[in-house]
Formats: C-alpha cells, structure tokens, sequence
C-alpha cells in the first residue's frame, strides 16, 4: 500500500506490523522530554497500527493532490492536444493543489514542446507610421535588434564626420558655383551688349534695372526726355530688347534652382548611401537567412539616406557639428526593432502568468516620445503583453481578475476566435494624439489560455460569458473531498510526507498522520470522505513541527498534531470551528 525508502541493516517482516520506536527516539533524548503529560489524545478514525511505517521518514515523499486523478487527466489531455479551442478551464477551491497541480503539468509538458518563433514589430516607414510584425527564428529578435542599435550607433559618429570631409565640401562648393557662374556668364554677356549701344545695366534692390548712357554717363529721366524724339525712340526700342532678355534670363532661375538642389540631394544621398551601406550590411550578411530581413533592411536603408539630416546639425553655412543621438533619442525611434516575443536556449514552450490580467498587460502598450516643432509625437517603444510572452506555450489567468474587466474578456475572445493579437486599445493610448495610434501588423496567436477558478468563478463564467467559455474544451475540476480507501489514505500518509520533505520538518510519527488524515476526514464532512485541501493539512503540519521543537522532540508526535489543532481552535474563538 505504501512506497517505503529503501533502509540498509534493516530485516522486512511481513509477518507483524513494524514495533513503535523507543520513547527516546519518538520524543528527543529523556532530559529533553517534557514532564507535563500531552494533551490527552482524541480517538483517530485512522488505526496508526494500520498504517504500516514508524514515522513519515520510512515512506517515499508524495507530490501534487490527492485523489484527483480525473482532474489530472483532464489537465493533461488540454495540455497535449492540439487545435484551437482547447484552452483549459481548472477549476477548484484554494487549498486543493489544483493550482500547484496545473503549474507543475503546464511546465512538464512546455518543457518537452518545440521552442516557438520570436516575434518583432518593424517599421513601415511610410507617413501613416505603422509597423509590420515578422516571425523570426527562434533566439533571433534580440540579436536582430542590438545589431539595429548598434548600425544606428555607427551612423550618428560616421555620418558628421562624411559630411564635414573636405571631399564632400569641395564637390558640394562646386556645385553652387557652377549655378552661380552660369547665371552671372549670361548676365555678363547681356551688360557688354548692353554698353555697345549705350545702355548700363544697373543691379538695384528691387532687381535688375537698365538706363541710357549719354556723353559716357548715365543719365536720368528728365535729362533723357530732353534729348530730340528721334533719338529718344531709338534707345527706347533698345531698352525694350534687352529687357526682354533680362526676363528670359531670370525666368530660367527657378528651374536652375530646382536643378542645383537636385545636384545636392544626388551628392548627399551619394556619400549617406555609403555610410549606410557599410552600417547595415554586416546585418544584412549575418541575418540572411532570416525571412523577410532583406525586405526591412533595404526600406530601412532607403530612409536613413532620405533622413541623414537627423543625425546632423548644421550651423552656418560650411560647418557640420557632433551627432545629435542615437537610437535611444525619440528621433530614431522609427528605426529600433521592437521584440514581442522570445525565449531563452533550451527552455522548450514558455509558461507565462499573468497575475493583473488588464488589456495593456495582456495585448501590450504603445509609448510616445515628445512630439517635436516639426514632428509629431513618435512611437518610441512597443512593449509587449502576456500574449506575446506567451506565444507557442501556456498563460495562466486567474479568473477572478477576469470577471474584474469584463473589456478585457471579450477581447481575449476575439483573439481566441481569430486567433490572432491585434492591438486595438479601448482607450487611446498616453502621449498619443487624436486618431493617432498606428497600425500594428496582427501577430498569429498559437497560446494555450489556463484560467484558475473557485466554483463561484467558474459559475459567473459561464452564465455571463458564452462566448468566451466555448473557446475551453477542456476541464479540469478538482473534487473537494474524495471517498475514503485503504489507496486513497496511503496516497495522503505519502502527501504529508512530501510536506515533511518540501518544508524541511522533522518526521511525524504514525498517530500524529493518523490524527492528520482524521482531521481531513473532518474537513470533509465527516461521511466517510476525505478532504482534499492540503493546504490546511500543511499549515498543520508546520505548525505541529513548531510545538514539537519547542519540547525538544526530534520527531514530531500526535500530541504535537492535538496540541497545533487546539490552538488553530482557540485562535478560531467565537468562530468555534477549526478551518
């Protein structure tokens, strides 16, 4: 009936029943024992002689509940199956082992499980800021997004220095003075044409003005009124010429503008296209056979040469100062890889609890960074949820948080009937303008949803919520209290010796676990079941192993159980029953 420990120098008989230890081994040494007679012990349903072992020392720590064998099978059937809708509903009163029991199966079975994908949000960079979600190997988000940080880095120190190089000034000086010199070229022109025929070309702050020239000197017009008609309608024709080529002339400046800051932008993005180039091809390189990341490096590397301006700052005309920040500054922030999801080298599926089951903690939360003079506010990090922590494995909710933000339940069912994350806030956002939550790409949700519930809970689920309990398949109900057997009393002796072991506490001879599983019998409404609330069985325990140290007894014996059940008693006072 029960598993014993292997004993060296120790006969087995199977004949009689083993002898009770000498008083000195059961109560400490004979100076230490006390000399007030215990309590007088109360009648024990459970026949110590019966029980077949001396102290909870000879038998094979118990773990887990007791006599919940159908609730196991059911958690591990959820646990293992496939296919959606099987999420687990574990039902049963604190104290039970139900939780323990849940937890203890959820990490076996996570552990023997394929390690699942990572997880990232990138940006779109397009102008309505979204961001797209990419399945990575598994290990590869984190790596992915120091190299990201570490090329931003690269370029705020290498992009100042490109841009103040003697190269790039010389070609960009030659530039604009090929523009200013083609217009001057034919403005020169125009004035040695002019003084040919007596006209000056005279540059004023109003523009570019023409007047005639009389005796080698410019005259004004009342002087050139006075010169005969003839003459006067001469020059006037002349000057009628050269303005018009004047105005062709500075008609063709706008478009000799367009054409000289094209010229620029070509030779900026020539020499930020070879610094970017160089930061992001190590990435490039090392990631290339991850789905997905050529696609995101080449968008990311078109936008860093539009944007190479952000890591300048320009003053005056010719010099070109420090960085200004790198990826940690608001202004990068559309670069950074944001990981939703990822798990460490060989840990198999992930077992995720989430004990404030609120929307931002389950879906996730965007944060702002300071909207500039030119710039809105900018998303600067996407934190993840439970969810995405718990993508491929297991999360665990308790349900009396659930039933606190009824929001919070018909999201998940959303999720659970889509199956997929999508971020889709009840509220907006802190930091975020109106109408200005980004898009974020839904995420493929492959999670196994474990709800803990009392009775109550489990009832309030499912009168309120329909449409939500369909999506578990699977339950797990833990009794109670079982019916009373010889298996079912040898599988509670070896659970409280599990106690003993996990708690480090002194043996407790056979009466006092016979006191111990009468006192469940108690629990259990006394018709001959037992209760199944170790919980108060192991706070008997400590507290038995307490009064037994404190009368110098090396094992603990059933007048220490009787002595922590009266004072549990007298503690309960005008309650007048023991919990």
């Amino acid at each position: 009936m029960f598993f014993k420990r292997a004993k060296q120098d120790k006969k087995k008989t199977s004949e009689s029943p083993p002898e009770p230890p000498p008083a000195e081994e059961a109560n400490g040494s004979a100076e230490n024992v006390e000399t007030i007679a215990p309590p007088e012990l109360s009648p024990a349903a459970v026949d110590p002689e019966s029980l077949g072992f001396t102290t909870t020392a000879d038998l094979e720590p118990g773990t887990g509940p007791v006599g919940q064998d159908r609730a196991l099978e059911a958690l591990a059937f959820g646990a293992g199956i496939k296919g959606p809708g099987y999420n687990i509903l574990v039902a049963g009163r604190a104290g039970t082992g139900s939780e323990a029991a849940a937890r203890a199966k959820l990490k076996e079975v996570a552990a023997a499980k394929k390690r699942p994908a990572d997880w990232v949000y990138l940006s779109y960079f397009d102008d309505d800021g979204g961001f797209r979600a990419l399945e990575l190997p598994p290990g590869s988000a984190k790596k992915i997004a120091e190299a990201m940080a570490q090329a931003i880095d690269r370029l705020a120190d290498a992009l100042p220095v490109a841009f103040a190089a003697d190269d790039y000034e010389l070609k960009r000086r030659a530039i604009e003075e090929e523009f200013r010199f083609s217009r001057e070229d034919a403005l020169e022109a125009l004035r040695r044409e002019a003084e040919a025929q007596n006209i000056a070309l005279l540059r004023t702050p109003a523009g570019i003005a023409v007047a005639p020239i009389l005796e080698g000197k410019v005259v004004k017009s009342d002087v050139f009124n006075s010169v005969p008609e003839s003459l006067r309608r001469e020059v006037q024709t002349k000057i009628s010429a050269l303005e018009a080529e004047i105005e062709q002339i500075l008609a063709e400046r706008p478009s000799a503008e367009k054409a000289r800051r094209e010229r620029l932008l070509a030779l900026n993005e020539q020499i930020a296209g070879r610094q970017v180039r160089a930061a992001l091809d190590e990435i490039k390189t090392k990631f290339a056979d991850v789905p997905g990341m050529e696609r995101y490096l080449k968008a990311a590397g078109r936008d860093l040469v539009r944007n190479a301006g952000l890591f300048l700052t320009l003053s005056g005309h010719d010099s070109v100062k420090v960085p200004v920040g790198t990826i940690g500054d608001a202004r990068f922030a559309r670069y950074r890889v944001h990981v939703l999801a990822t798990t460490e080298a060989d840990t198999g599926a992930p077992v995720v609890e989430e004990a404030n089951p609120t929307y931002a903690n389950l879906f996730g939360r965007i944060e702002f960074g300071p909207a500039g003079e030119e710039r809105s506010a900018q998303v600067v990090r996407i934190k993840p949820g439970a969810l995405h922590r718990a993508n491929g494995g297991f999360l665990i909710i308790d349900a009396r948080g659930l039933l606190a933000a009824p929001a919070v339940i018909d999201a998940l069912a959303r999720a659970l009937q889509a199956q997929e994350i999508r971020f889709d806030p009840p509220t907006d956002p802190v930091g975020a303008h109106s109408g200005g939550i980004p898009d974020l790409e839904p995420i493929a949700l492959h999670v196994k949803l474990v709800v803990l519930a009392d009775s109550d809970a489990h009832r309030e689920l499912a009168k309120s919520y329909p449409h939500f309990m369909r999506h578990f398949k699977a339950e797990a109900v833990f009794d109670t209290a079982v019916d009373r057997s010889s298996e079912i009393i040898a599988a509670y002796a070896r659970r409280i010796a599990g106690i003993v072991a996990e708690n480090d506490l002194k043996p407790v001879d056979a009466k006092g676990v016979a006191l111990l599983i009468d006192e469940a019998g108690r629990k259990g409404g006394g018709n001959g079941r037992l209760s199944t609330e170790i919980g108060h069985i192991a706070d008997l325990c400590r507290e038995a192993d307490h009064w037994a140290k404190s009368a110098g007894r090396t094992t603990t014996s059933a007048a220490d159980v009787e002595r922590a059940l009266e004072e549990r008693k007298g503690r309960a006072g005008a309650h007048g029953d023991r919990q």
